[in-house]
């Protein structure tokens, strides 16, 4: 069983390696692939355009990333050596775009399909060289001595390699490479599961009594979440839910009923009882999809991506609840060129009886099935709305808060030891009554007794109390007004701030966070003189592509969502592949 889940791992590790560096079907009958796909499958991603390989490729920074890292080569058998080293390959060959096409036979566009026959894997990809194609896998199985069984099922041509021979060889786990055409499918083929073996469908010798694209779910996501996207994929929690907990119901649910028989798993039993099932399909009901869209955009001088990540959901308390406390995000104009920027967005007055419907919503009513009254026991105890609103109470009104780090250098020599030679930050403060929130301060901290800030904009000099606070010689200055209140240093701060000012009062959001690679980059780096401890050699490479990459959690209708914006620099692409 050992060598089993190893050969899993191994498996699972090169076919999300396709997943994530997406190589795929570059003409319109890619469409038709879709037909293969059944309507229940619980992981779909596909893209309705094709994009430059090369350039998406380099632009997330795979071509310095390594599957063999994360495993013991000593434990791995010839055919699970040469899986890694055939994606490890994949990843070293976009060093360049022509080696990256001759290494798979692939075109300049790519346009991937990955999707799973209940929990097996399916990846298919087309190319334009099958010559090239082959003759990396031969050279791939010379390096690591690793063999193959031939096979044909339909039109398709295929080779197999036998990653697990444990307990029989009736049911070992095979990795199959397949060619049709010019269509390549990576696939495993599972044998134990008898009738329920996807390699037939996976291969299309067999089609699903019910596909994907007869289903209408494609457009079901376009309409819901736009058409202007090029990448589409999902979770589908409830045919997940549904597979481990009933019998027979799914592709994933029979293929879990042969597991079950050949070496029964107790939790399984317990989740397939009738109250788990039906509490967990409640709760699938409740988040039925985790959905991923995005677009993608090459510019004269910029690759563009940006698209969001959302947990649906139809829990209206706990979605409401998070609606009511969101806050203050101020515009991204003011992060723009900056190091790093975060702002939260909370509506401080709101949050205390958000937590007490949160709250009530989890441990109401009572579960029934043992898993999940394991965990509502441990939610239970006392409702920390109580705590939170004696809290509250310190900084009632608040809306938001944010700070942004523009610049910063420093001067290692200074006479007593490291002093900023420029500092460039801003750090804002949103509510109904920001002076208020100054007259508290000043009861806990008395130095700023002295301090007089007035709601009206203009700047206040703060730099002789840092001075006498601190002995340290740094400008600081403050602006208030009826709705803001910003504390700064340096001229893009400045800058900033009037911008925060003029700002309205409204709710934008729960989370926001942006950073500049390159900028952050140079920040490691004085840190690194500053510690006398080098940057770690991953962390220089991540940052070596110039980017900015810009996030916003919220909550809305659909549920909980993460927004992204990603931007590379095209010229920064090419000095990192040197």
């Amino acid at each position: 069983m050992n060598k089993i889940i190893l050969a899993s791992a191994v498996a699972a590790a090169a076919v999300s390696g396709a997943y994530f560096y997406k190589v795929g079907l570059n003409t319109q009958a890619g469409d038709d692939f879709l037909a293969y796909v059944p309507a229940d499958t619980p992981l779909i991603s596909l893209q309705t355009n094709a994009i430059n390989h090369y350039e998406y490729l380099t632009s997330m920074g795979y071509q310095n990333e390594s599957f063999a890292d994360a495993f013991d080569l000593n434990e791995l058998t010839p055919e699970q050596a040469f899986l890694l080293a055939y994606f490890d390959g994949y990843l070293n060959s976009a060093s360049n775009e022509q080696s990256l096409k001759n290494y798979l036979g692939t075109g300049d566009n790519v346009k991937p399909l990955l999707y799973t026959l209940g929990m097996v894997p399916v990846y298919k990809f087309e190319i334009e060289n099958p010559t090239a194609f082959w003759a990396t896998i031969d050279k791939k199985e010379k390096e690591t001595g690793a063999t193959h069984e031939v096979g044909k099922l339909g039109q398709a041509d295929y080779r197999r390699y036998v990653l697990a021979t444990e307990p029989s060889a009736e049911q070992n786990l095979g990795f199959v490479i397949a060619l049709e055409g010019k269509v390549v499918t990576f696939t495993l083929d599972v044998p134990m599961f008898g009738a329920e073996n996807t390699l037939k469908m996976a291969l299309g010798a067999e089609k699903p009594q019910h596909s994907f694209a007869d289903s209408g779910k494609l457009a079901a996501l376009q309409t819901k979440y736009g058409q202007n996207y090029q990448f589409y994929a999902y979770l589908d929690n409830q045919e997940v839910i549904k597979g481990i907990t009933l019998k027979g119901s799914n592709q994933l649910a029979r293929q879990i009923d042969v597991l079950q028989q050949l070496s029964p798993e107790d939790q399984i039993d317990v989740l397939r009882q009738p109250t788990c099932h039906t509490e967990l399909t409640a709760i699938a009901n409740n988040w039925p999809r985790v959905v991923s869209v995005a677009s993608y955009q090459s510019k004269d001088k910029q690759l563009v991506m940006d698209g969001s990540i959302v947990v649906e959901s139809n829990n209206q308390v706990l979605i409401n609840a998070l609606k009511t406390v969101r806050g203050f995000i101020p515009s991204d104009e003011i992060n723009r060129d900056s190091i790093f920027g975060m702002s939260f967005g909370l509506d401080v007055a709101k949050l205390a009886p958000a937590i007490s419907n949160i709250w009530n919503d989890l441990t109401q009513p009572s579960y029934s099935c043992e898993l999940l009254a394991e965990v509502q026991r441990e939610v239970r105890g006392e409702n920390p709305a109580a705590a939170v609103s004696m809290g509250a109470g310190m900084v009632n009104g608040v809306k938001g808060i944010q700070f942004s780090l523009n610049d910063i250098t420093m001067n290692l020599q200074g006479q007593y030891g490291p002093e900023f030679e420029k500092l460039d930050f801003l750090f804002s403060l949103s509510a109904d009554d920001p002076s208020l929130l100054v007259q508290t301060a000043k009861m806990f901290v008395p130095q700023l007794a002295e301090v007089n800030i007035e709601p009206n904009g203009q700047a206040v000099d703060l730099s002789a109390l840092v001075e006498a606070q601190t002995g340290m010689k740094t400008p600081l200055f403050a602006r208030m007004n009826d709705k803001h209140l910003t504390l700064y240093a340096g001229d893009k701060a400045a800058t900033g701030s009037e911008v925060v000012l003029k700002q309205p009062l409204e709710a934008g959001g729960l989370w926001q966070a942006y950073m500049n690679t390159s900028r952050i980059l140079e920040f490691a780096t004085m840190a690194s003189e500053l510690s006398g401890e080098p940057i770690p050699e991953e962390v220089s490479e991540a940052l070596t592509v110039e980017a900015t990459l810009n996030f916003v959690f919220d909550a809305n209708d659909k549920g909980l969502e993460m927004r992204y914006d990603y931007r590379i620099d095209k010229s920064s692409m090419n000095v990192a592949n040197q």
